[in-house]
């Protein structure tokens, strides 16, 4: 469960709530086990191939579509969660569906066996949620890979474009264009850019891609996502590149994610800030000046000054630059092309 701010028309901020499903649920399992397939179950046993994998990663457990009192769950959820949380948006999640965790369980497997495919299971869980979520007058917002998955997806009529918002992760600009050229509205969360998560290594145990030779290319270093998103990075990107004039007005913005496998409260401020704040200033005012430049230097002078700012507030944001640099404007700067 998270959730993302966005910035209403009176200038306060808005929280919209994301609660996981079918997904990423095997907690559900903890109150109500007979709805949750695969939980607490070893996520990927010995011997089987990637495909064939319980979890993207460990922490296992999807939701069953076919189990009636599921959705008698996810209800008083989604009322509890509506009732707090008052935003015409509601987030239902639906991305990482993993076929392995959903066959394991036997109601699944004669699905199956009569004919079925895990991606009508699917259509099953969101014609069982969607409406109601809609009824409710909420737009539902879901992660891309409810149509855009390779193995598991639903088909667009579903989805209409008026009632759904899809939020990007996959892909960079392709994904945002296969979206918003399909007539929905996109929120930006390339992961190849905005996961603020990235470069600090794998937290799986055991793990032999460490194993190697001393002058051994380390590729991410481990981390899927990897490298490190630099400010500069974040700074760079373009969340409408390659988008007709059309296209790029159903991009709704961007958010930046911080996933917690590897973060907790003891890092929490450092890894967000600055580089969140490079990303509000690009999608809020543009990372280039009135010539077409990227304003680099301009933006790191304010994001040095805002970082002491949040810094003498007691946010314990990571600097950018050695205070030698601060104190010394434009002398840490190159005026030479790299």
């Amino acid at each position: 469960m998270f959730s993302f701010p966005s910035l209403g028309c009176d200038g306060s901020a808005k929280i919209v709530m994301f609660v996981h499903f079918a997904g990423h649920t095997g907690s559900w399992a903890e109150a109500y086990p007979e709805i949750v397939t695969c939980a607490n179950t070893f996520w990927w046993p010995a011997g089987s191939k990637l495909g064939d994998r319980l979890a993207s990663e460990p922490g296992t457990g999807h939701l069953n579509p076919l189990n009636p009192k599921t959705y008698q769950v996810i209800k008083n959820v989604i009322d509890d969660v509506a009732t707090m949380f008052p935003e015409p948006f509601y987030h239902a999640g639906a991305d990482e569906i993993i076929p392995g965790c959903w066959k394991a369980d036997p109601s699944v497997q004669t699905f199956l066996e009569n004919n079925g495919t895990l991606s009508q299971l699917l259509e099953v869980f969101v014609n069982s949620t969607f409406p109601y979520l809609v009824s409710l007058n909420r737009t539902v917002v879901y992660w891309e890979d409810v149509l855009l998955d390779a193995e598991i997806k639903v088909k667009p009529s579903l989805l209409p474009p008026e009632n759904t918002i899809l939020q990007t992760w996959n892909n960079g600009p392709n994904n945002t264009k296969k979206i918003v050229s399909s007539g929905y509205r996109a929120i930006v969360s390339s992961s190849d850019v905005y996961y603020l998560d990235c470069g600090h290594g794998n937290f799986i145990g055991n793990n032999s891609m460490y194993d190697l030779l001393p002058g051994s290319d380390p590729g991410k270093g481990g981390s899927w996502c990897g490298p490190f998103k630099t400010w500069q990075t974040i700074y760079n990107y373009d969340i409408t590149y390659g988008l007709t004039d059309e296209e790029a007005k159903l991009v709704l913005g961007g958010e930046v994610a911080l996933w917690s496998e590897q973060a907790d409260s003891t890092v929490l401020d450092p890894r967000i800030w600055p580089r969140a704040s490079a990303m509000a200033e690009t999608l809020w005012s543009g990372n280039r000046d009135e010539t077409g430049m990227k304003r680099y230097a301009e933006a790191t002078d304010r994001l040095n000054e805002w970082r002491h700012r949040m810094v003498t507030r007691g946010v314990g944001a990571e600097p950018i630059q050695p205070l030698w640099c601060i104190r010394n404007p434009g002398m840490c700067n190159t005026v030479h092309p790299f």
